[in-house]
């Protein structure tokens, strides 16, 4: 398979061979090209017949796809020149990479390699140089910025750039939001004790998380805190509470919780930009928030800046925090 597709290969890449010629060769060499789907010059594989396309692709210049596994790319997709796609992988440990007392006379490689699929859905525009390892799948609709290394999978519908690759923006909303009421408030209670215990725990004391929980052991405070803030909640398919956040008119924001098993899939993500929508729907300037040291970096990466750290008290114990503030209309010179 390797030998056929070199032959083929030289076809492809001759610039002075037919569009007809160029195209035929692509079929044999390729699992699946779909109509009006294109590979740009200077294309590079391995096995080829690992590799499907489906209709309307564009795959530019000098895209390199080791298809040792299977690498599908879906309709409508985008790839920039100088992508490279890699299925093969190898362990990180030398003595698991080589083969111990290998044998030249046993047929056997003197190393081992592992490959996983490569899986790009619909709709996807992959930014030039980028470079997607083994095993990962690009969510339907999602954009991959240029330089990028893929070394997870992406979700659908958002944008993701850098080393390694991470969400920056969500190009469609992933939860239901809706504003919170007091019927609410015990699926709240729920999230707000589990989400301290099993993610703030991380940066406090076992003491200070039971002082933390204890302030909201009380439906009525709930209802107070209600009384003096807007809360909205995210919701997933099966419409289960997964995160919520708070905001007042004098644009302080009092609460951002996430389910546990939610963490860094975008939910605190989409919280935020519904509570500083409808900040600025008050006409609110600036928010100002007291922020954990747990959610101190999701802020900071938001454009949350600290005015001072302090100590806070929860119920009786006083906890490490962050005084943090955002402008969202800056004062024109």
């Amino acid at each position: 398979m390797i030998k056929k597709t070199k032959g083929l290969l030289s076809i492809i890449n001759d610039t002075k061979v037919s569009s007809e010629e160029r195209r035929n060769a692509l079929s044999q060499m390729l699992g699946k090209i779909g109509k009006h789907s294109s590979i740009g010059n200077n294309f590079t594989c391995q096995c080829g017949k690992h590799i499907f396309i489906g209709e309307m692709t564009i795959i530019n210049n000098n895209c390199m796809m080791m298809d040792e596994n299977h690498i599908y790319v879906g309709n409508r997709v985008l790839v920039a020149p100088n992508v490279q796609f890699y299925t093969a992988n190898h362990d990180v440990y030398f003595e698991n990479r080589f083969v111990e007392e290998w044998n030249e006379a046993s047929g056997e490689l003197f190393f081992r390699t592992q490959a996983l699929p490569i899986i790009v859905e619909d709709n996807v525009w992959i930014g030039g140089g980028s470079i997607i390892l083994s095993g990962v799948t690009i969510g339907r609709g999602s954009v991959i910025g240029a330089g990028s290394v893929v070394t997870k999978s992406i979700p659908a519908n958002c944008i993701a750039v850098g080393n390694p690759c991470k969400v920056i923006k969500w190009l469609k909303p992933q939860y239901k939001i809706r504003a919170l009421e007091e019927k609410d408030i015990p699926e709240m209670m729920i999230l707000f004790r589990s989400t301290l215990l099993n993610i703030n725990i991380r940066d406090y004391t076992h003491e200070e998380i039971e002082d933390w929980v204890s302030c909201g052991n009380k439906t009525e405070r709930w209802k107070e805190l209600m009384s003096h803030n807007q809360y909205f909640g995210a919701f997933d398919k099966n419409d289960c509470l997964i995160g919520f956040s708070s905001m007042n008119k004098d644009g302080y924001l009092h609460s951002m919780f996430v389910h546990k098993d939610y963490q860094c899939k975008g939910v605190a993500t989409q919280l935020l930009s519904e509570v500083e929508k409808i900040a600025k729907k008050w006409g609110v300037k600036e928010i100002t928030s007291e922020v954990s040291l747990t959610a101190r970096t999701f802020f900071e990466k938001h454009s949350y800046k600290i005015e001072r750290i302090q100590k806070r008290k929860a119920n009786k114990l006083e906890l490490t925090n962050f005084v943090m503030r955002k402008i969202l209309f800056p004062e024109k010179e």
